[in-house]
């Protein structure tokens, strides 16, 4: 009897501990920072609409580079020294593109990270005036007629992610590679292999949070020749 009735004082007291334990984690949960709940959408939501846009990239027809919807190139006003950016083109653009004449649409827009500015999107509109240049691709005249849009100040660092190498056969050993700068193709100087993931790190206070980003591959229209131009 005395040893039933110890039994039930100790699993009185387990429970007891629990429920206490139970209050204490729902009680944290409700008084945590708003702030962090808002650093996590915030983080959620640059992931869920930068998929969604490279997701809905299709092949140009001006400045066609294959059935690729999604390449590298370099915007107006870059170097042939420096790297060039994700770049895709929208047929019709979310409205976190603004544009004067209304909803921008025909859009060439370009993944620019820049350490201690943030993400953003440069871009611009097939509807502008544009000029040929030496690589015979339509651009705007200047640098200065790029749009700038901001998708996030707290993206501190960007990564490159590669599954195995350009050469590799279909028997090869593959493994995932992570750089903070695009790889050169082995076999083209000065040309850059597309990665395969981005990696993100946002960085709030006190808090780091990191999100992957698939970059879509090569898409071909229903004819099985290119992606359709409408």
């Amino acid at each position: 009897m005395v040893e039933v009735l110890l039994a039930l004082a100790i699993g009185g007291l387990v429970l007891v501990s629990a429920t206490n334990l139970l209050v204490l984690i729902s009680k944290e949960w409700a008084d945590r920072p708003a702030a962090r709940d808002a650093f996590d959408a915030h983080v959620n939501g640059v992931a869920r609409f930068l998929t969604a846009v490279m997701e809905e990239a299709t092949v140009p027809v001006l400045n066609s580079s294959g059935n690729d919807p999604i390449d590298l190139q370099r915007p107006v006003g870059f170097s042939d020294s420096e790297d060039p950016l994700i770049h895709f083109y929208l047929r019709e653009a979310p409205p976190l593109f603004v544009w004067p004449q209304g909803t921008a649409s025909r859009v060439h827009a370009y993944l620019f990270f820049e350490e201690g500015e943030g993400l953003n999107l440069l871009w611009f509109s097939e509807l502008q005036e544009l000029e040929k240049n030496d690589e015979g691709i339509m651009e705007p005249e200047g640098e200065d007629e790029l749009f700038m849009t901001l998708v996030s100040p707290f993206c501190e660092e960007v990564y490159y992610c590669y599954y195995g190498e350009e050469d590799d056969g279909p028997d090869d050993i593959k493994e995932w590679d992570m750089a903070t700068e695009l790889r050169e193709k082995e076999d083209q100087e000065g040309k850059f292999q597309l990665p395969a993931f981005l990696k993100l790190v946002f960085r709030g206070e006190g808090d780091d949070l990191d999100r992957t980003i698939t970059i879509p591959v090569e898409r071909l229209s229903p004819s099985g020749l290119r992606e359709d131009s409408r």
